[in-house]
């Protein structure tokens, strides 16, 4: 593991810098300004079953920084490095292009209720990017990045607690009401698309572990 965070690490480092500050920036500006109508997500019997019970499920909904945050470091490459990139750059201006044209007032209620994380999260995240949902995006574009690192390699528990985990994270954007049932299934195809469009013809699943390998051999001799 400790390998994996030191290879290019100089380079992980500084689009993990540059990433974050543009990220925040265009994120926190939206979030809070409407600089044309605001639109409505027709709401879905799974948006009528959740009710709002952020306790508990505010820190499921925060992890999500520690799973998207921490994967990338452990690219080995620079291509997988710049394929990593090419998907956040098609993923993150897509998302705000909707914010900016079409922008959608979450669910949240007003009180939010008195648990810290919560009224962390209320603070700190505007309510007009509801859609697409950028956790479902982020979530299964870094799901498909960590089977593309590891695949079969990795043990059973490990993939069952990432899909638990993962599954806990999408839940509890709709317990903490972030989002709509329908800004799931948005970002979650968007996070798909940008997946594919940055790793096409890569055949990364088979590739990555292979190139690991090899290179631990190499400099094993």
């Amino acid at each position: 593991m400790l390998g994996r965070l030191k290879t290019e690490w100089r380079l992980k480092l500084a689009l993990f810098v540059v990433v974050n500050a543009v990220f925040w920036t265009c994120y926190l500006v939206l979030s809070r300004h409407a600089f044309f109508p605001e639109h409505t997500v027709p709401v879905t019997v799974i948006d009528r079953a959740v009710g709002f019970q952020p306790a508990g499920w505010d820190w499921v909904y925060l992890s999500q920084y520690l799973f998207t945050g921490t994967l990338p470091l452990l690219l080995t490459s620079r291509a997988d490095i710049r394929r990593y990139a090419v998907s956040l750059a098609m993923m993150c201006p897509a998302s705000f292009a909707i914010f900016l044209l079409f922008p959608t007032r979450g669910p949240r209620p007003a009180d939010v209720g008195g648990t810290f994380p919560m009224e962390w999260i209320a603070n700190a995240d505007g309510p007009l990017n509801a859609l697409p949902s950028l956790h479902a995006a982020f979530i299964v574009c870094m799901a498909a990045l960590a089977w593309r690192m590891f695949g079969g390699a990795a043990p059973r528990t490990v993939v069952l607690i990432s899909i638990v985990w993962g599954g806990a994270i999408l839940f509890s954007t709709l317990a903490t009401k972030q989002h709509y049932a329908l800004d799931l299934l948005a970002g979650g195809a968007l996070g798909w698309l940008a997946d594919t469009v940055a790793w096409r013809g890569a055949r990364a699943a088979a590739m990555m572990p292979v190139r690991i390998g090899a290179a631990s051999q190499g400099g094993s001799r």
